[in-house]
C-alpha cells in the first residue's frame, strides 16, 4: 500500500514540474493582467480603442498560443477586431486561424496581438473576452476582460483668455486628446507650449501659431497621471495650468 501511494505521490510531482509555469498576459506597462479587467475609455467620435496584450511563455519548452474573442456584451452598432501575428482580421472572425510559437521565457511583441474597438459615434460600454489557449493543454487557458467605454464630454465653451494666458483643458482628464485656448500678447516673435510630468521631466513641446488661439493637444503617447502645462512666449512662461490624463 505504501509503494502505491508513494507511486502517486510521485506522478503527481512531476506533473507538477511538466505543468508549472504557464501562460502570463501583461498590459503595455508588463503589469500582469492574467484573468483580470482592462478599462479603455474614449471618445464616441474617436477613430478606434486599442488594447494591447502581451503574452510570455514562463514554461520550460517552446508553446503554441491561439487566441480567441467572446463579446460578452456589445453596443449595438458598434464593431471590433483582432489582429494576430501581423494581420488583421474582420469582425466575424472570432479564433485565430494559426498559432504563434513562442520559446521559453520569450514574450510576444507589438504586432503578434492587439484589438480594436471602432464605437462609430456612440456612446457607451462594450465588454469584450480573450482568452489565450493551447490545442494541445501544454498550458492552461487564460483570459483578459476588455471594457471599452466611449462618453461625450461635458463641453465647456471656451472664454478668450488675456494676454498671455490659457484656458482651462478639455477635456479634463484627457484620453487621446485635449483643447486648449491661448492668447499671445502683442508683439510676440515666438511661442509654444511645455507639458511637464511630476517629475519635472518635459513630455511634449509644441510650437503655437502666433496668429492662432486655439491648440489640440495629442495625450494618446502620455502615461496615466498629473501633468503641468506651460505657455512660453518669448522665452518667458507666461502661464501654467493642470491637466489630468485618465485612459
Amino acid at each position: 500500500m505504501k509503494k502505491i501511494v508513494l507511486f502517486i505521490f510521485t506522478i503527481l510531482l512531476i506533473s507538477s514540474f511538466s505543468f508549472g509555469g504557464g501562460l502570463v498576459l501583461l498590459d503595455s506597462e508588463g503589469n500582469d493582467i492574467t484573468g483580470d479587467t482592462l478599462d479603455l475609455a474614449g471618445l464616441p467620435d474617436d477613430d478606434y480603442l486599442k488594447a494591447e496584450v502581451f503574452f510570455r511563455n514562463d514554461m520550460e519548452e517552446e508553446v503554441e498560443v491561439y487566441m480567441k474573442k467572446t463579446e460578452v456584451d456589445i453596443l449595438d452598432g458598434t464593431t471590433n477586431i483582432f489582429c494576430w501575428d501581423g494581420s488583421c482580421y474582420p469582425p466575424d472572425v472570432y479564433e485565430s486561424p494559426e498559432p504563434i510559437l513562442l520559446g521559453p521565457d520569450e514574450t510576444s511583441t507589438d504586432d503578434d496581438f492587439y484589438a480594436q474597438y471602432f464605437p462609430n459615434g456612440l456612446e457607451g460600454e462594450s465588454v469584450i473576452d480573450y482568452e489565450f489557449f493551447s490545442k494541445d493543454d501544454s498550458f492552461k487557458a487564460v483570459v483578459v476582460t476588455v471594457v471599452y467605454t466611449t462618453e461625450a464630454p461635458n463641453f465647456v465653451a471656451f472664454t478668450k483668455p488675456p494676454a498671455g494666458m490659457l484656458s482651462e483643458p478639455v477635456p479634463n482628464p484627457a484620453v487621446n486628446y485635449t483643447e486648449i485656448s491661448y492668447q499671445l500678447p502683442a508683439g510676440t516673435r515666438d511661442a509654444y507650449m511645455i507639458i511637464i510630468n511630476m517629475a519635472g521631466l518635459t513630455v511634449k513641446k509644441t510650437a503655437l501659431d502666433l496668429s492662432g488661439d486655439f491648440l489640440k493637444l495629442n495625450t494618446s503617447s502620455f502615461k496615466n497621471g498629473l501633468f503641468f502645462y506651460s505657455l512660453v512666449a518669448d522665452g518667458k512662461i507666461m502661464s501654467t495650468k493642470k491637466l489630468v490624463v485618465h485612459k
